[in-house]
C-alpha cells in the first residue's frame, strides 16, 4: 500500500469481506447436507429431522457442497494468509482446488481401498481414521464434483481479484 500499510477510512476491509463470503458459502454447503443428503453420511454434521430429506437444492445439491467447500476455504485461507497483501492470494485457491480434487479422486474404489488399508497401519489416531475411512468408502467419485471444485476455486479467485481491485480503488 502506498500509505505504509495503513488503510484509508473508506477502504474496503478485504479480510473481513473474504471471511464473510466464505462463511455464507460454507453455510449453504452445510444446508445442503442438512436438507438434501442422507444424515448418516456426513460425519461432522448432525441429523436435523425437520430438514432432512426435503431436497431443498434438487439436482444442484449433488455437487454444490464441492463448489462451496473449495470457494469458502479458499477465501478463509486468503483472509488469514496475507490480509494486507497487494496481490490476491491465488495460491489459496490453487491449494484448495488441489486438495478437494485429490479427495474426490481418492473416492474412486481402487484408490479408496488402498488408502483405507494404508491408514490401518499408519500412525494416525483412530478417531481420525474412522471418519476419513468412512468418507472414502461411502463417498462416490463424480466428475461433476471435480468440475464444481474447479468452479469454486475459480470463483474464489474471481472474488479475490474483484475485492483487490475495489480495495485498490479506495486507496
Amino acid at each position: 500500500m502506498a500509505d505504509g500499510g495503513k488503510r484509508s477510512p473508506g477502504a474496503v476491509h478485504v479480510p473481513s469481506t473474504l471471511a464473510g463470503l466464505g462463511a455464507l458459502a460454507f453455510a449453504i454447503g452445510v444446508l445442503v447436507y442438512l436438507t438434501d443428503r442422507d444424515p448418516g453420511r456426513a460425519a461432522l454434521i448432525p441429523a436435523v429431522g425437520v430438514l432432512s430429506g426435503t431436497a431443498l437444492f434438487g439436482a444442484v445439491g449433488a455437487w454444490l457442497p464441492s463448489f462451496t467447500h473449495a470457494f469458502a476455504f479458499s477465501l478463509f485461507t486468503a483472509a488469514v494468509g496475507h490480509p494486507n497483501a497487494s496481490v490476491p492470494a491465488y495460491g489459496a485457491c490453487a491449494m484448495w482446488w488441489a486438495l478437494n480434487s485429490a479427495f474426490e479422486l481418492a473416492q474412486l474404489p481402487q484408490i479408496s481401498h488402498a488408502i483405507v488399508d494404508a491408514l490401518k497401519s499408519a500412525p494416525v489416531p483412530a478417531w481420525l481414521i474412522a471418519p476419513l475411512s468412512n468418507s472414502l468408502m461411502h463417498g462416490t467419485f463424480d466428475v461433476a464434483d471435480l468440475v464444481a471444485v474447479a468452479g469454486g476455486a475459480l470463483a474464489a479467485a474471481a472474488a479475490l481479484h474483484s475485492l483487490q481491485r475495489k480495495d485498490c480503488e479506495h486507496e
